[in-house]
């Protein structure tokens, strides 16, 4: 008999301290949960991004070194993790809330770092993470900094702290 299929975790990486914060916070999950953690760095190119940024492929080299990059230091600084979990890294072109969405259809919980703006709409989580709380069809986990970390269920409008 197949073994069950396991749990998934879904957290963006854009390499902010914030997304960093939520990035280590979704490895302890899914190591306590035995999870696995699909890691998503999504990137968009345009004419004028790769006038300053380099090509298309540039621009995917550098968004999967930046995903190892990132894994492999945000696991250094969890030494007392009592299993690592199985993590997937993926590297995307697109828009990131779409991506993040779609990455997460089937998952338990989508984890987001927090980031203000100036747009008084987005001032609280950004328009990545507002655009997944209206769409997300998993509960979505805003990580604000190590000890703030509010999960909003599908279809209610409150946060409650996470677990």
């Amino acid at each position: 008999m197949a073994d069950p299929p396991s749990q998934k975790i879904v957290v963006g990486l854009d390499g902010s301290q914030q997304s960093l914060t939520a990035l280590r916070w979704a490895i302890r999950r899914a190591a306590s949960s035995d999870s696995v953690l699909d890691v998503v760095h999504c990137w968009q190119s345009h004419p004028a991004v790769e006038r300053l940024f380099g090509s298309r492929d540039e621009l995917s080299r550098g968004s999967v070194c930046m995903l190892q990059n990132e894994v492999v230091a945000a696991l250094a600084a969890l030494p007392d993790l009592p299993t690592r979990p199985r993590i997937h890294q993926v590297s995307r072109q697109g828009r990131t809330a779409a991506i993040l969405t779609e990455q997460a259809a089937d998952a338990q919980l989508l984890v987001l770092g927090a980031h203000s703006r100036t747009d008084t709409r987005d001032l609280v989580f950004g328009r990545v993470a507002s655009s997944c709380l209206r769409h997300s069809a998993c509960p979505v986990v805003i990580v604000e900094n190590e000890h703030t970390v509010l999960r909003h269920d599908v279809g209610t409008q409150r946060s409650v702290p996470a677990s």
